[in-house]
C-alpha cells in the first residue's frame, strides 16, 4: 500500500490493507476495519490470551493497536516503493479494558512529509468509551529490490 491516486476509493485503500499479511497482528487477533487515505481502523476483541494480572488488558496490546492503526495510515501517504517504521511511539491509558470488550483503534496522519509522517489515534470501546490516545512519528524506508523513485518526485 503506498501513496495512491487521489481518486482510489476507500475500498481499495481497505483492500490493500487487508493483502498485507502481518503474523503480530495475526497472532493479537487485531483485524482491519477500515481505511482511506490517511486514516484507518482497527477492531480488537479482548480475549482471555491479552489479558495481564487482574483481567485487565496488557498495556502493550494498547500499544500495538494503536501502533498498528496510526503506521497503516502512513503507509497510505507513503511515497511509491517504500513502507514506514515507527520511530517514536507515545501512550495514554485513560482506563483499563476487560475481557470480551470490542475495541475500534483509529489512526490518523497529521502531517506527512518527504521521510516522516506523524499521526495521531485514539481507541475507544465499541460503545465510544475512549481507553487510550496516542501520537507517533513513521520514518518512510525504501523496499529491498525495488526501484526507488525519490521522495521528492513521488509528492
Amino acid at each position: 500500500m503506498t501513496k495512491s491516486d487521489p481518486n482510489n476509493s476507500a475500498a481499495s485503500h481497505l483492500a490493500d490493507l487487508k493483502k498485507r499479511h502481518v503474523p503480530f497482528l495475526d497472532l493479537l487477533k487485531i483485524r482491519p476495519k477500515s481505511a482511506a487515505e490517511g486514516i484507518t481502523e482497527f477492531e480488537l476483541v479482548v480475549e482471555e490470551q491479552h489479558l495481564r494480572t487482574l483481567g485487565i488488558m496488557h498495556g502493550g496490546v494498547t500499544a500495538a493497536l494503536l501502533d498498528s492503526a496510526m503506521g497503516f495510515a502512513a503507509v497510505t501517504t507513503s511515497p511509491p516503493g517504500y513502507y514506514v517504521v515507527t520511530v517514536q511511539l507515545n501512550v495514554n491509558f485513560i482506563r483499563p479494558v476487560w475481557e470480551s470488550e470490542t475495541l475500534i483503534a483509529k489512526g490518523e496522519v497529521r502531517h506527512s512529509g518527504r521521510q516522516t509522517a506523524v499521526a495521531y489515534g485514539e481507541i475507544h470501546t465499541g460503545e465510544g468509551v475512549l481507553i487510550a490516545t496516542g501520537t507517533a512519528t513513521f520514518l518512510y524506508q525504501p523496499q529491498p529490490g525495488e526501484t526507488i523513485e525519490k521522495a521528492d518526485d513521488a509528492r
